[in-house]
């Protein structure tokens, strides 16, 4: 059995998958994390720029509650649904530039890897 090193193992990787694939991994990655964080993001928002007056405890239980209480208050309001209110624009800023670093990224290393000489330990 050939025992490769980490460096030549994602080199090795890294040339079997395309740049469109290597995109749409990153594109969807930050979709998910981006959709699931997106709820608190609104809430850390809110709470950053003082459009919310925490009445009661400080501390972390104060901001826990305080974080809870937010969440809430925004499904009574808008429903559900309105824990993703923007969601759309974020997408849109975020996705794109995740996916386009990913690309760049995975350029870079592989150019790196040529330029130290471990694409030639692998063909032998």
């Amino acid at each position: 059995m050939h025992n490769l090193t980490l460096c030549e193992l994602i080199c090795c990787i890294s040339s079997q998958i395309s740049s469109m694939d290597i995109f749409l991994i990153g594109a969807i990655a930050k979709a998910i994390a981006t959709t699931a964080t997106y709820p608190l993001q609104t809430v850390q928002a809110i709470l950053r720029f003082g459009q919310y007056k925490a009445e009661g405890k400080g501390g972390l239980l104060g901001s826990l509650q305080n974080v809870v209480h937010l969440l809430m208050d925004r499904i009574k309001r808008h429903g559900v649904w309105g824990l993703y209110k923007g969601l759309e624009a974020k997408l849109l800023q975020t996705v794109l530039t995740a996916a386009l670093m990913f690309v760049v990224y995975e350029k870079i290393m592989t150019a790196t890897f040529k330029v130290m000489g471990l694409n030639q330990k692998l063909k032998h």
